[in-house]
């Protein structure tokens, strides 16, 4: 396990400032100290060989990754578009998209020389961070919510993860913040409000999707990702952004953002990402009235549309989905409950190829 030497400094994604390889859980410098929290981008130096650049090389693994992407021809029909893809990110390790990031994120906590990693989740990150730590040998603190589902805590609790029980979900980023600016644990998720990303070498995790999914279906037109802080929606747009740089493509599908009620909408209207529009839902995993820069842009460089999915909307699809033999959480549901939208708004058409992001299994939720 290393960094990887072909890493050669960080981009800010709102200014574009050039930082020198280091940890910046709080995003950008510059941009924190004017009050528009940014992330950061990972630079490489060019390469003739293939494959996606990641910042660690061989890091903590539990054979996360190359996860099915299965067709499913009786949704295209049913849709009227061209093809459907389910891309089952439930077949990771602990059951969810998270294990990606925190394979790279827990890998660079133990290069660092961190003791411990400290995080805020709804669920599906507390335990895959808290596996990961599991298998590297570090402490995982955990800040919840009182209202996160049993099996889910039971999960992290059983990884042996120390828990912090909050009301509020803004109530928990407080206390991460304290751990990690005060008693040296590792960021493992966002602590800002307003927040940025989580660190860049964990979201660089979900790059690799982007070329599984080309592998194997093709380039897409429109790919649906269910989305709360925007980690996923953005990692999945460097890894197609990789595609393109190098030749492998030569356009990005379109990423649109699944969330239970609008906030990139209202953000995006705004010209703002650092406002709040909270509201209700069952989808705990994309749960919060935040969003994030990088969500923005993320829509912006490929051109796609945030939609929002009502829990009645996301539970017929659950159905639908189940009825195939998949089992689905949730919001990983509400992308099928996407494409109806953009076939209204005649985004999407009888020659479309869409792919759906099934980001767990729900099998805790």
């Amino acid at each position: 396990m290393l960094m990887n030497p072909r890493l050669s400094s960080l981009r800010c994604i709102r200014c574009q400032a050039i930082l020198p390889v280091a940890d910046y859980p709080e995003g950008c410098p510059h941009c924190l100290a004017a009050g528009h929290p940014a992330s950061l981008e990972c630079l490489y130096e060019p390469s003739g060989g293939a494959g996606m650049p990641l910042p660690v090389l061989d890091p903590v693994t539990l054979g996360e990754g190359a996860t099915p992407c299965l067709p499913a021809p009786a949704l295209a029909h049913a849709e009227g578009v061209g093809s459907v893809w389910l891309k089952c990110e439930g077949a990771n390790p602990t059951g969810s998209h998270k294990d990606r990031m925190a394979a790279q994120l827990v890998s660079r906590a133990r290069l660092a020389g961190a003791a411990r990693v400290a995080a805020a989740s709804s669920g599906n990150a507390g335990v895959a961070l808290a596996a990961y730590c599991a298998a590297a040998g570090l402490q995982a603190d955990i800040a919840i919510m009182r209202n996160c589902p049993p099996l889910q805590r039971e999960a992290m609790e059983r990884f042996g993860a120390k828990l912090a029980t909050f009301e509020d979900s803004l109530a928990r980023w407080p206390y991460v913040a304290r751990l990690c600016r005060e008693e040296g644990a590792f960021a493992g998720t966002n602590y800002l409000n307003p927040p940025v990303g989580t660190h860049a070498f964990g979201v660089e995790g979900y790059k690799p999707i982007a070329e599984e999914i080309l592998d194997t279906a093709g380039l897409p037109t429109d790919i649906l990702v269910p989305t709360a802080r925007g980690d996923l929606l953005w990692g999945i747009m460097l890894g197609w952004q990789h595609l393109r740089d190098t030749g492998r493509v030569a356009r990005m599908p379109r990423l649109h953002a699944i969330e239970p009620y609008p906030r990139l909408a209202r953000a995006l209207a705004s010209g703002d990402a650092r406002g709040l529009w909270d509201g209700t839902t069952g989808q705990y995993s994309i749960a919060g009235g935040t969003c994030t820069l990088q969500s923005l842009q993320a829509l912006a460089h490929s051109g796609g549309t945030p939609l929002a999915v009502s829990d009645a909307a996301a539970a017929q699809a659950q159905q639908r989905l189940a009825h195939l033999g998949l089992a689905t959480e949730l919001s990983s549901a509400a992308a099928l409950a996407g494409v109806a939208q953009l076939k209204q708004a005649g985004l999407v058409d009888a020659e479309s190829s869409v792919v759906l992001l099934l980001t767990s299994d729900g099998r805790r939720g």
